[in-house]
């Protein structure tokens, strides 16, 4: 089963043959399940909350936890909300693979200088209100960076823009990068 891309620019077709990754490639059941997940979040954010920030980690890796964050951001994109997909798993990134973007420049680089005109670029060649972030430029200090005043600084200016934003984390039982972010 394969899913093809349209790019705006210049309206080429790409292959993606990864049934795993997207929701439009996924059987019913599976699909099913992300969009009992999105009601779900519905139900379970309370309504003063503008933009829920929405960490999607596991104990280990290879658990799906990246097929996760792509697959909940799409369903909550699919239905009009804003959504903004940050690969936050700064050791061993995934996400620009899985989505065939390239990996720079991404979260690493607008902690450095963030400028909101940027977002633009992260938007996805797939539906107009899907922004996708990947990791950037892999640090030497990964949970130090999600940590720190310039992550909080940037979430909160990211919050005003989207409805949702999906961070996906690497594992809790490997690395405390996840931990970092924990408070938002």
């Amino acid at each position: 089963m394969s899913m093809a891309i349209f790019s705006k620019k210049n309206k080429n077709i790409f292959m993606h043959n990864d049934p795993k990754t997207l929701h439009k490639n996924l059987e019913f059941t599976a699909t099913e399940q992300y969009k009992i997940l999105r009601a779900n979040l519905s139900f379970t954010i309370p309504e003063d909350v503008k933009c829920p920030i929405i960490g999607v980690t596991s104990s280990v890796r290879g658990e799906g936890k990246s097929t996760t964050a792509v697959n909940l951001s799409y369903v909550l994109a699919e239905n009009g909300k804003k959504v903004l997909l940050i690969d936050g798993d700064l050791r061993i990134p995934s996400i620009a693979k899985k989505m065939m973007i390239e990996s720079t420049p991404g979260l690493t680089n607008l902690l450095m200088r963030f400028e909101p005109r940027q977002l633009i670029s992260f938007q996805s060649n797939i539906l107009d209100n899907w922004y996708i972030m990947p990791a950037g430029n892999i640090p030497p200090n990964p949970s130090e960076l999600l940590g720190s005043s310039k992550m909080e600084k940037l979430l909160k200016t990211l919050s005003d823009e989207f409805d949702y934003i999906i961070i996906d984390l690497p594992p809790v039982n490997i690395v405390s990068d996840a931990l970092a972010l924990s408070h938002y």
